[in-house]
């Protein structure tokens, strides 16, 4: 009986003892942890020594960001490959993001990868070289590590119908800029 009385108190403060639930943050999504590893892609490799870092455009030299070359055939390839690969890592978060962040940073992992891959189908088709893509896509890190930051305040209070209203205008301009890349348009919901 002594025994069962233990074994009870036991089991009681184990699961007493479970804490708080625990705090996920940007750095666990797994969208995030994706495209920290995009250098590792062996299809982007032909890129590298025109863009620098896939992963972080903050090291670009300034010798690249003032390159006017435009990709060669081998490079569009390699940037097709790109597009599919960030939106793979957005797929992967998904989940994580709608379990665990507010709608707000959620819609802006979507607009990031949206306007990243409009950058991309830019400089794929011309009208960009390499040195004005890595510009606008410092400027686009920049602006939405700023908008990330400030999810939970300012743009959690946006209210959802203006968001869903953005949310269209980013897939019709992601549409286009597959057509662009020659790609397969993203399915309704997964952008």
């Amino acid at each position: 009986m002594k025994m069962l009385h233990i074994a009870t108190v036991c089991l009681v403060l184990a699961g007493c003892q479970a804490g708080p639930p625990v705090q996920r943050s940007a750095a666990d999504d797994p969208s995030a942890i994706c495209f920290a590893g995009m250098d590792k892609h062996s299809a982007l490799a032909v890129l590298r020594p025109r863009i620098g870092s896939a992963a972080n455009v903050q090291t670009a030299t300034p010798d690249l960001l003032t390159s006017t070359a435009v990709p060669s055939a081998d490079e569009k390839k390699a940037i097709q490959s790109w597009v599919g690969l960030r939106r793979d890592c957005v797929n992967a978060g998904a989940e994580f993001r709608l379990k665990n962040a507010p709608p707000a940073y959620a819609d802006l992992v979507e607009e990031e990868n949206a306007r990243f891959t409009v950058l991309l189908s830019q400089l794929y088709a011309g009208q960009a070289g390499y040195g004005r893509f890595l510009t606008e896509r410092i400027a686009l890190d920049t602006e939405m590590k700023s908008r990330r930051n400030n999810a939970r305040g300012e743009h959690q209070r946006a209210n959802a119908p203006i968001r869903e209203e953005e949310a269209a205008r980013r897939r019709s301009e992601l549409s286009n800029a597959l057509a662009v890349l020659q790609l397969a348009p993203v399915p309704p919901g997964k952008n």
